[in-house]
């Protein structure tokens, strides 16, 4: 994976689909990320970055800005971007009620207001691995990403 080499400050941006892709579907989506990061423009010049699919449900942005931080445009252009997968793949990419836990080697897609039941009914508990979609550095998404819910921000859900 390209964004391994990024340095540690690289921006990071956090797409979580409503659903796992399909092997058609994840074929499509790595066509149009690498179309798009391969043009994608800050301030008139091609910025160093990459997306990355994980677990066929999270799309990654890695952008290495090189000393000029990004513009606005060009982070609207992501936005853009993913409303548009949204339309062409029937997902949502941008309902930050989506959320994900792990189940054994399978990541589970839940709406937020799921997760009190499945604490009550003991199916997690402080000790399951969440998603911070909310990490903007790699470096936070090499050690904040998944995590036991008890260190993530999800610990305010636990009754």
């Amino acid at each position: 994976m390209e964004y391994i080499n990024y340095p540690d400050n690289a921006k990071v941006w956090i797409y979580q689909s409503n659903k796992h892709f399909d092997a058609d579907e994840i074929a499509y989506l790595k066509v149009q990320l690498d179309e798009f990061t391969s043009d994608w423009e800050s301030h008139g010049e091609l910025l160093t970055g990459t997306a990355e699919l994980f677990y066929d449900l999270f799309v990654v942005f890695f952008v290495d800005e090189q000393g000029d931080a990004m513009c606005g445009r060009a982070q609207d252009a992501s936005v853009n971007f993913m409303k548009k997968l949204e339309g062409e793949l029937e997902v949502t990419f941008l309902d930050r009620m989506v959320q994900s836990y792990k189940k054994g080697d399978k990541v589970e897609v839940v709406r937020m207001a799921d997760y009190e039941g499945l604490i009550e009914n003991k199916e997690i508990d402080e000790n399951t691995i969440v998603y911070n979609n909310m990490v903007t550095t790699k470096i936070d998404f090499d050690n904040h990403w998944e995590v036991p819910m008890k260190n993530s921000w999800h610990k305010q859900l636990l009754v």
